[in-house]
């Protein structure tokens, strides 16, 4: 409830703070699932003004959204040239999946020891609707409802260091995964995902490693299995 005589004040005053912060998360948010989703490719440079017109929002949450990409690995910051998103290559890929699977054991054990009922109904019903999207071969719905079903798990974590270490990773992996060709995994690793969800619904911290640990062990096979072609 806002003071009496200064309402339309302190409302102002809230949004310009939380303003920025939300335009740059949208920037980010937009530029990961471009960078994610191969809209934007790899090796591809674009300037400053291109970024601002992808994401139809002003340069500073732009340049705060390119800071926490570059981060994570997914920009370069090229000073009077622009940005050139980074390639992809098969080392990194591996190393990056190496990485994922030890930070998401520690995230699928704390999840499912601390998640509260809503958070564990939520997560299942996340896991289940990549599975229809799955069926409908929805790629980019899919893709959408992944990312979604990381952030749900990572909140129920409560393991703030683990799940930022592990979101750029995350983010590696899926665009690998566009990078590669992987559509046709979409149902089994659905299949993972749900079960992964139900054994972390269940609270058994053990049974939801062991399904994290299948779920990467899908991941690797199914990406080695794509570089054998190449």
């Amino acid at each position: 409830m806002s003071r009496p005589g200064t309402g339309e004040a302190d409302g102002g005053e809230a949004a310009e703070r939380s303003g920025p912060a939300s335009l740059a998360d949208l920037a980010y948010r937009r530029l990961e699932e471009a960078i994610v989703t191969l809209s934007l490719r790899p090796g591809a440079i674009l300037t400053e003004a291109q970024m601002i017109d992808l994401v139809d929002v002003g340069r500073t949450p732009v340049r705060e959204a390119l800071i926490r990409l570059a981060q994570q690995g997914l920009v370069e910051i090229l000073p009077r040239k622009g940005v050139a998103v980074t390639d992809i290559n098969a080392i990194d890929v591996m190393a990056a999946l190496d990485a994922r699977e030890a930070l998401e054991r520690l995230i699928a054990s704390e999840a499912a020891r601390r998640a509260g009922p809503d958070e564990r109904i939520a997560i299942l019903g996340k896991a289940r609707a990549m599975r229809q999207a799955a069926g409908d071969g929805d790629v980019n719905a899919y893709m959408r409802l992944d990312k979604e079903l990381d952030a749900l798990v990572a909140t129920a974590a409560r393991s703030p260091y683990a799940t930022r270490a592990a979101e750029p990773l995350q983010a590696l992996i899926r665009r690998a995964w566009y990078f590669f060709e992987r559509q046709d995994d979409l149902v089994p690793a659905a299949g993972h995902h749900v079960a992964f969800a139900q054994a972390l619904a269940s609270g058994r911290a053990e049974a939801a490693v062991e399904a994290s640990d299948a779920l990467m062990r899908h991941l690797r096979a199914g990406l080695l299995a794509t570089l054998g072609r190449e």
